[in-house]
């Protein structure tokens, strides 16, 4: 006699009727596989996860009882997918579906299966994170055990939905031991590195790294090699509590902090990096040193997380060509994805520091943001002169409350330490200034579209 299963599946579309689609597709199910349906939930409405722009999803899960193994039960829900018009192989990564069938969990005589093989890994690798998966599977399986939290599909939701499923870790090794279950688990890792004391422009990179990615990573330790000045260094913010609260309702998966020590047990001076020609010149003049401390510790970030892909703002857009070498040189891991950067309705860059602004201090330094854009607008209008640009964005600054320490511009795929001159194909401006006693930096690429 052949063994019987009992499996929960979930099921989501955006596109057409989902119900309607729904309903055929379970049709379908009992129809063709020796397969009946013990329970299924009602269907859920949900915001999408994945590209922006999306309609709503529509969400369900059922219990199933089947012969079929695992593996057969996959590739059965995968032809009813493509009998239903999906096709995988044409369809826009995290983009709408016409339907998604899924493997949460399968069980047989001897208990709970675990699998980990190529397209079918059970438990599902993100069942536990996702409320949208949670919530219907909670109507079929409500005591259903899970093995990572240990806790009951009922008690997970529960958790999810105020905010606490995700994975706190206080420890580089939690961090990299995570990290690489994640890994072997499969699916694609987004890593946003942090200094904490987040803001919407973090959360940007995250929600953006979850669209893109199965799983999000975020690292949260204010770097001592990367300060040049001790002051500044004591007074960065730092409210890790707070940051995990925003970081769980903005898709990460994952947040871990950790020491000096534990980065480099071996010594920072032992694993000191050369952070290369993108170094020179401006920050990597004002700042000695700062950015052989970025790159020291980015790559040793991505030596204990192994992301896919990393997420950096363009606000601090020297940092991002130091750390794109960095990448190179390391290979082309991860993939390096500049982000664009998030601004104040006044148009004010968004930066960890914004918090340190008091009183008029924060009207003046919207007069960086004013400056770039009558720069821009001057490149827009034909002035293609380096040292005219450079000219009109120093006049520009000029404000009681301003004391610019550099306004020019460079070449954004030729970078060099000395301001370049004559005529410009590609420009970006970049400006540093103190402002109300915090040192602020803003760029804008004037040549991009």
């Amino acid at each position: 006699m052949a063994e019987r299963f009992t499996a929960a599946i979930a099921l989501g579309a955006n596109v057409g009727e989902p119900e309607r689609t729904f309903k055929r597709a379970l049709n379908l199910l009992e129809r063709d596989a020796d397969a009946q349906i013990l329970r299924r939930s009602h269907w859920h409405a949900t915001e999408p996860v994945g590209k922006e722009g999306q309609p709503p999803y529509t969400n369900g899960a059922v219990l199933v009882e089947t012969t079929l193994t695992p593996r057969a039960l996959l590739d059965h829900l995968r032809a009813i997918e493509e009998h239903l018009g999906r096709d995988r192989d044409q369809e826009e990564r995290f983009g709408p579906r016409v339907i998604d069938l899924d493997l949460l969990f399968v069980h047989g005589a001897d208990g709970p299966v675990s699998a980990r093989e190529e397209g079918l890994i059970l438990p599902h690798p993100r069942l536990e994170e996702r409320a949208f998966v949670l919530r219907p599977l909670a109507q079929v399986a409500p005591k259903e055990r899970l093995s990572r939290s240990g806790r009951t599909v009922e008690e997970q939701l529960a958790v999810v939905e105020e905010g606490g499923g995700l994975v706190r870790l206080d420890s580089v090794e939690a961090g990299r031991a995570w990290c690489a279950a994640s890994a072997a688990e499969g699916g694609t890792l987004g890593f946003v590195p942090t200094m904490g004391a987040l803001h919407e422009g973090h959360l940007d990179l995250v929600r953006r790294a979850s669209r893109e990615n199965d799983r999000v990573c975020v690292s949260i330790f204010v770097n001592p090699l990367q300060f040049n000045d001790p002051a500044d260094l004591e007074r960065y913010p730092r409210d890790f509590a707070g940051d995990a609260r925003m970081l769980a309702a903005a898709g990460c998966s994952m947040v871990f902090t950790g020491t000096l020590e534990q980065f480099f047990p071996e010594g920072a001076d032992a694993a000191r990096r050369d952070p290369g020609l993108a170094a020179l010149g401006l920050e990597g003049e004002f700042r000695p040193g700062h950015f052989e401390g970025v790159a020291t510790i980015v790559d040793r970030l991505f030596d204990v997380v192994g992301p896919t892909r990393a997420y950096f703002g363009a606000k601090d857009f020297q940092q991002c060509l130091v750390v794109e070498e960095l990448a190179r040189s390391r290979g082309g891991a991860p993939e390096i994805v500049r982000c664009p950067t998030v601004r104040s309705s006044g148009g004010l860059a968004l930066s960890s520091r914004n918090a340190l602004l008091e009183g008029e201090a924060r009207a003046d330094a919207l007069v960086l943001s004013r400056a770039l854009a009558v720069t821009r607008s001057a490149w827009d209008q034909g002035l293609r002169d380096a040292d005219a640009l450079a000219g009109t964005l120093r006049v520009a600054l000029e404000h009681p409350g301003v004391e610019v320490e550099y306004a020019e511009v460079r070449d954004p795929g030729a970078w060099t330490a000395d301001a370049p001159s004559g005529l410009m194909e590609r420009a970006v401006a970049l400006v540093a200034a103190q402002v109300g006693g915090v040192r602020l930096i803003d760029n804008m690429e004037l040549s991009a579209p």
